[in-house]
């Protein structure tokens, strides 16, 4: 099961993909609501939350995404070997379509 909220130290540690780019504390501030974007290089949501495993190990995040101003939009679990981090921004190479068959994500 997973876990919520991140300690800074778990989270300097986040591997695979994810570590494409070295985050430091600065990037950790805004991954909250920082934009994720699609295959195509337009943003499809927005990252909610980094979930850990029972080590603390980041392993996924929980992503928001459809809606419009937070109305009728669903949260996912997205694993961080389909994210990428780089230059600052979130990417994946999922569709909406493909984030929609995810696991949901209840807060």
């Amino acid at each position: 099961m997973f876990r919520t909220g991140i300690p800074l130290m778990a989270a300097l540690m986040i591997g695979g993909a994810v570590s494409a780019q070295t985050m430091d504390i600065s990037n950790l501030r805004s991954i909250d609501d920082a934009d994720l974007y699609g295959p195509e290089g337009n943003k499809i949501g927005e990252v909610e939350e980094i979930l850990v495993d029972e080590t603390g190990t980041p392993v996924a995040a929980a992503i928001e995404f459809g809606g419009f101003l937070d109305i009728g939009d669903d949260d996912v679990v997205i694993m961080l070997e389909d994210m990428t981090y780089e230059n600052g921004n979130f990417s994946t190479s999922l569709t909406e379509d493909q984030l929609g068959q995810l696991p949901s994500w209840d807060d």
